[in-house]
């Protein structure tokens, strides 16, 4: 039996962002201190959230102070930590640990490498800072957590030095899908519509679901789309093309959604579909295959990892094999039926596993 530690988390993603990386980290969190319960656990954010069984500690972000969201990392967060002196350091977001004690194991947990990879779709501070600071990061951490093989084959191609550090922790399912209650939608229930869940920025790819989703509805005079995510960067081009559609009154863009209303969205969707053209993960094909909704996904090695026969493919820029797929779904029920119980086992397989994060924790 191991010795009960100290684990301090390093979540401001929690507070600070909407998108997949706060939900990663808030049921990673959730399942650490489920599964190691035996441990004391500390959440360091700017401003308190309240509800994971964690004390926390804050440290603020001085809006006055130019980049002290940043700034903190290396000055006033290691002042917290050596306050503490936990036994483990899990930083939950790419960005740190940064001048800890030595007495501390550092975990980074990366969700993806796109800053490096593909700078086009990120402003130029972010590309910056990643190219600067990502090397020494990998460098100096004990452990490095990642959620899923392709991350993990992305680092391991980037440095040396977090070729034997890395850990595969696959997510399940604790996100606003699953967590809200079901409210009855009759507006929602008497439709029939395309969802897709992710934030409108350039990887997500919603320029090629739209161009898609003009030519589909020459043949389909009832479905509709709706986007669930809130405005992200560089997201202009995918609102030009919104508004020069001759179908925008059929395309909803919800924006940030409440937990009630993307279960709502969720469960009355008549498919699912994901354009992205890159993903660490992808945490929303989980949930449309915790609702069994059939899928549509672009051809990239993530979707294929999570959904595997679970889902259609189509060539990511293609608008055409994206149509014919999504036709595919709308008017051929058997394709969707084949594969129901792969989806059902999909789910099960990611949604059951454990941790695994006994060497860490």
């Amino acid at each position: 039996m191991n010795t009960p530690k100290k684990i301090l988390f390093l979540a401001d993603c929690l507070v600070t962002q909407k998108a997949g990386i706060h939900f990663f980290a808030r049921q990673f969190i959730e399942r650490c201190i489920s599964q190691y319960a035996d441990n004391q656990y500390f959440i360091l954010l700017p401003h308190p959230y309240g509800e994971l069984k964690a004390e926390e500690i804050i440290v603020p972000i001085r809006k006055y102070i130019p980049y002290h969201f940043r700034l903190r990392s290396f000055l006033e967060i290691p002042r917290a930590v050596k306050k503490l002196s936990p036994d483990v350091v899990i930083e939950m977001a790419h960005f740190g640990p940064f001048n800890i004690p030595e007495s501390a194991s550092r975990v980074t947990v990366i969700h993806d490498i796109t800053p490096i990879l593909f700078p086009e779709w990120h402003d130029r501070m972010s590309t910056v800072m990643h190219k600067i600071l990502l090397p020494n990061i990998l460098k100096k951490a004990d452990y490095i957590i990642v959620n899923s093989q392709k991350t993990q084959a992305d680092l391991i191609e980037y440095s040396e030095d977090a070729k034997d550090k890395i850990t595969v922790s696959y997510p399940s399912i604790v996100s606003q899908a699953s967590k809200g209650v079901l409210y009855e939608n009759t507006i929602l229930k008497n439709e029939k519509y395309l969802l897709t869940v992710g934030t409108i920025e350039p990887r997500k790819n919603y320029v090629t679901l739209l161009r898609a989703f003009d030519k589909l509805c020459t043949r389909n005079n009832e479905i509709k789309l709706r986007i669930v995510g809130y405005k992200g960067w560089k997201a202009e081009p995918f609102f030009k093309l919104l508004r020069q559609s001759s179908f925008q009154d059929r395309i909803i863009v919800e924006g940030y959604t409440s937990k009630e209303r993307l279960t709502s969205l969720y469960h009355h969707a008549t498919a699912f579909v994901f354009p992205s053209l890159y993903e660490g993960f992808g945490l929303p094909l989980l949930e449309a295959m915790s609702r069994n909704l059939p899928i549509v996904c672009s051809d990239i090695p993530t979707s294929r990892e999570i959904c595997a026969d679970a889902a259609l493919y189509f060539e990511k820029t293609n608008v055409d094999t994206l149509i014919t797929q999504l036709v595919l779904i709308l008017e051929n029920e058997t394709i969707f039926q084949e594969k129901q119980i792969e989806i059902e086992l999909r789910y099960l397989a990611f949604n059951q596993q454990a941790l695994n994060l006994d060497h860490i924790l």
